[in-house]
């Protein structure tokens, strides 16, 4: 039985035939239909190949494209389960019949010229509109025969010489909302204004101009993209909410991305990198630059379906192997370019995960990568966060205390690294689909963060606050799921073999996990309204902002499952969603109640933190006990933030009174220094300064010649 090659198109053009067109066919009529069974479109394809070599391989002449869509519907008839199924896909075949055959028999008459873009303008034809409204909103001919009518009365009226395709559109989508027959605009785009003010700002803005044509093209671009996802992904409800303040969906203007990913480095280094892909990395990486090779290929095709920062997790343990024969011969130098080919991959930023502090080779590579770093420049320290785990009994070994001592001269002089108090996480090497030892890599699908103020700014009774949360949590747990079932379809569509690794991971790594999460933002502002207290510090507040949370993780947990999602708190959300929850919050309270000495309050910058973070005004050792109580409920992500400049000792006394022999007193937390002290004139600064703005020094720096910046 020969096989069918070729194809005869609807215009009569000889083609190529391709299964994926069969695979794409079926799963639209899947999909129209409301069915989840995409499963089938792999299944059917197959034994409509088999049938379309059966009954035309042998002939001279290759089949139409009507020939296979009559195998298609004699497949999909066969299987009394997919009845529903295959009505749908006589349906829209029925309607494309008719779309053809209006486009045939319209042609064109008195009216505008339609500029079509780049392709030119062409003649006024109802016609074309009403095969468009068709096509494009699944309407039948009578609805978009009426509706194409009432648009070309209106261009008519206009008496213009010439009309343009996005006018046209936005003309059909009035009518269409008018007539109920849409619930969204179909058009998204960008106001020609706001183009030019992004390139020539007038003097009535304070907008920076962009760069140049790079910056241009991302701004617009995440500019319709955000706009795509809110109106056609995440539905009316989670639009709503996140435009008023209620919650704030992270990454928007990246639909067909996960938000963070955290790739296990051991893992990578191994015969098929941890996710099964032994064609692109059949043996084990020999050697530190063989080892920096492979971690730079795979932190490429990471980042390319990561919104966020990606993380590397055992950093020391994965290179410790590579050159534990030779471990004192390892160059700063040659690690610092290797973290500059890393963090040059990873545009939306790097995170290395260290520690705990353990083997002498271990511990080799820790101190050259926080050296690497520390010699390096502002913009590699702003790309790259280091995370040095610190368990408990650190302190007790001699060497161990002296890489601590280490890095925390570098946390104090030069911003980094974070010391993240915790035990580490226990894994095995069993591969992506060990049951016994966890998936190596880890993603997060998708994060939203809640405004805990929202539901407290005008309620003072917790049952009516909590009630409110219920609502907020809902609506974020179903965007969340619409979110998820969009990346599952990006994940799982069918590519033209073979596959770019990019894919193949991003299929392993979304097929893997159903892992989502919120933030909760302003926290402790309101537990401070709730609790009627003058302060943060006073005890029933710490009280109420445990009920919130606990209350929060426990619902977000139940609503997340009922979407067939695991559901976590974190406390990780972006300065954009603080500053615009406590923004739209004090504007509220402006025009409810101005005299709230709230409103004032949430008018500073910095008034919401994400988590359990609290003011960071205050002294890190007031924030140990309140905050390190909640950081529980939050996991890893947790996070104390030093605003303050703290020297090593600091630094190192701070680990001492958090850490025991039994473990982190405040359950799991980070502490992250932002300021460094300059050497020279003892002033403190923000990290990511190259040099000292009061005395211009760069003390700090690594100077030429040094081999080690705290030896």
């Amino acid at each position: 039985m020969s096989r069918v090659t070729r194809l005869i198109n609807r215009n009569g053009e000889v083609v190529p035939f391709r299964r994926s067109r069969v695979v794409r066919a079926i799963l639209a009529a899947v999909r129209s239909s409301g069915s989840k069974d995409e499963w089938v479109a792999d299944k059917l394809a197959d034994m409509v190949v088999y049938f379309l070599d059966s009954l035309h391989g042998e002939r001279p002449t290759p089949p139409t494209a009507d020939d296979v869509d009559d195998t298609i519907e004699k497949a999909l008839l066969s299987s009394p389960d997919l009845s529903i199924v295959a009505q749908a896909f006589i349906s829209g075949r029925t309607m494309r019949r008719e779309i053809e055959q209006l486009e045939v028999a319209g042609t064109d008459t008195d009216g505008p010229r339609v500029s079509q873009s780049s392709q030119g303008a062409g003649g006024w034809n109802r016609v074309r509109i009403t095969a468009a409204l068709m096509r494009e909103n699944g309407l039948d001919s009578a609805q978009a025969g009426a509706v194409a009518e009432a648009v070309e009365k209106r261009v008519l009226a206009l008496d213009v010489a010439r009309v343009t395709t996005g006018l046209i559109r936005e003309l059909a989508d009035a009518e269409l909302l008018s007539r109920g027959l849409i619930n969204e605009p179909s058009i998204v785009s960008v106001p020609r204004y706001d183009l030019e003010q992004w390139m020539f700002p007038g003097d009535d803005t304070d907008a920076q101009p962009v760069a140049g044509q790079a910056e241009l093209a991302d701004r617009a671009g995440r500019r319709v993209l955000e706009a795509y996802t809110l109106q056609n992904i995440m539905g009316g409800a989670a639009r709503d909410a996140h435009e008023d303040g209620s919650l704030h969906f992270e990454a928007l203007h990246a639909p067909a991305a996960v938000v963070a990913t955290r790739l296990d480095v051991c893992a990578l280094l191994r015969g098929g990198a941890g996710f099964g892909m032994q064609r692109m990395a059949p043996e084990s990486a020999a050697g530190l630059s063989a080892a920096f090779a492979r971690i730079a290929a795979m932190l490429r095709d990471a980042a390319a379906f990561t919104a966020g920062p990606v993380t590397l997790k055992g950093f020391d343990r994965a290179l410790a192997g590579q050159v534990a024969e030779n471990a004192e011969a390892l160059d700063r130098g040659q690690m610092q370019d290797g973290v500059r080919l890393l963090a040059a991959l990873a545009p939306q930023g790097l995170v290395i995960e260290c520690g705990p502090p353990g083997t002498s080779a271990r511990d080799i590579v820790t101190r050259t990568l926080i050296d690497a770093l520390a010699g390096s420049e502002g913009a590699l320290r702003r790309q790259v966060a280091l995370e040095l785990t610190v368990s408990a009994g650190a302190f007790a070994d001699p060497a161990r205390r002296a890489l601590i001592e280490r890095a925390a001269s570098a946390a104090a002089y030069c911003g980094v690294p974070v010391f993240r108090l915790r035990e580490p996480a226990t894994g095995g090497g069993g591969g992506l689909f060990d049951d016994t030892a966890g998936p190596p890599h880890e993603i997060l699908l998708a994060r939203v963060a809640l405004n805990m103020m929202r539901p407290a700014l005008d309620a003072t009774a917790m049952d009516v606050v909590l009630e409110r949360l219920d609502a907020a949590l809902a609506v974020a747990a179903k965007g969340l799921a619409l979110r998820v079932r969009y990346l599952e379809r990006v994940a799982m569509r069918d590519l033209a073999e073979p596959a770019p690794a990019s894919a193949r991971m991003f299929r392993a790594l979304v097929g893997g996990s159903r892992d989502v999460g919120v933030a909760p933002v302003g926290l402790w502002p309101a537990a401070v309204k709730l609790s009627g207290a003058a302060g943060e510090s006073e005890p029933q507040v710490q009280r109420v902002a445990q009920q919130l949370l606990s209350y929060a993780a426990f619902k977000f947990r139940e609503l997340a499952a009922r979407e067939g999602l695991t559901g976590r708190l974190c406390g990780q959300a972006g300065e954009a969603a603080c500053g615009r929850m406590a923004g739209q919050d004090a504007a509220i309270l402006q025009r409810t109640n101005p005299e709230s000495p709230l409103r004032v309050a949430l008018s500073r910058e910095g008034a919401y933190q994400p988590g359990a973070g609290g003011d960071p005004a205050r002294a890190l050792a007031q924030r140990l006990d309140a905050e390190g109580a909640l950081h529980a409920l939050l996991g890893r992500d947790a996070e104390v933030v030093a605003e303050e400049s703290l020297t090593a000792q600091d630094v190192t006394r701070v680990l001492r009174e958090c850490l025991s022999e039994r473990g982190p007193r405040p359950a799991r937390f980070a502490v992250s220094i932002r300021s460094r002290t300059c050497r020279d004139c003892g002033n403190a600064f923000p990290a990511h300064r190259d040099a000292c703005p009061v005395c211009g020094s760069t003390a700090w720096a690594l100077p030429p010649g040094q081999k080690s910046l705290f030896g």
